[in-house]
């Protein structure tokens, strides 16, 4: 039943959230966001510069001796193990934060919403992020080895508007945020109002509401640091 629901969440997603109603499993999506995140990992710190990497990826005003110890105990394998565990870890972590976050925001709102179901919604309504994979796959066949790892999502504001500088105060903000964000919170919205019945207006401010405390609490730090 939920491999139908995988395409059908795009076009119609509605009636997908509506079929998953009753069985809001979250292992389709979350494999395939594994899977998707961890081949992307693989691939880059298989086809990177190690050499250029290592110079590019510590702060140009690190003491030369901490530059040169840092760099040396980096190590390819070392990166990527790293990298496949934050896919992995990361993901699990911030889908189980929104799981508890939207039973939080349903006993508030009066709404019958569990853990298990806010984790499978936020799950499904991830699913557009991986539209931004095969580009990805893109910058990195193209970029001859010399490309951070922040930089290849072609869908990130820092790509597509602010082209911050690494290691300067805004990359981080604005490489985390992407224009599929947009879809993730109108699929997170629809999700809602199908489980719940509640009103378009109040699933759409708990859908949003996330990104409008991370991100400005984040942006308001880099202020007050700068």
């Amino acid at each position: 039943m939920a491999f139908a629901q995988l395409t059908q969440v795009f076009y119609e997603p509605a009636a997908a959230f509506a079929a998953l109603k009753e069985r809001p499993r979250a292992w389709l999506p979350l494999f395939l966001l594994y899977l998707a995140g961890i081949g992307i990992v693989v691939w880059y710190f298989q086809a990177v510069d190690w050499d250029w990497m290592r110079v590019a990826s510590l702060p140009p005003d690190m003491p030369a001796e901490q530059r040169e110890a840092a760099a040396h105990a980096m190590s390819r394998g070392m990166m990527m193990g790293f990298g496949i565990a934050g896919v992995v870890i990361g993901t699990l972590v911030i889908f189980s934060l929104y799981g508890f976050y939207y039973w939080l925001a349903g006993k508030l709102a009066g709404m019958e919403l569990g853990f298990k179901s806010g984790f499978a919604l936020v799950a499904w309504a991830s699913l557009p992020s991986l539209i931004g994979v095969p580009l990805m796959a893109l910058q990195i066949a193209t970029s001859k080895g010399q490309l951070a790892l922040e930089n290849a999502d072609m869908l990130s504001l820092n790509f597509l508007l602010v082209h911050a500088a690494p290691h300067t105060p805004w990359v981080g903000i604005a490489s985390a945020l992407k224009v599929t964000d947009i879809w993730v919170i109108v699929l997170s919205t629809i999700g809602l109002r199908t489980w719940t019945g509640k009103s378009t207006t109040t699933c759409a401010i708990i859908a949003a509401l996330p990104y409008v405390l991370i991100y400005g609490c984040w942006a308001a730090w880099i202020l007050f640091k700068n």
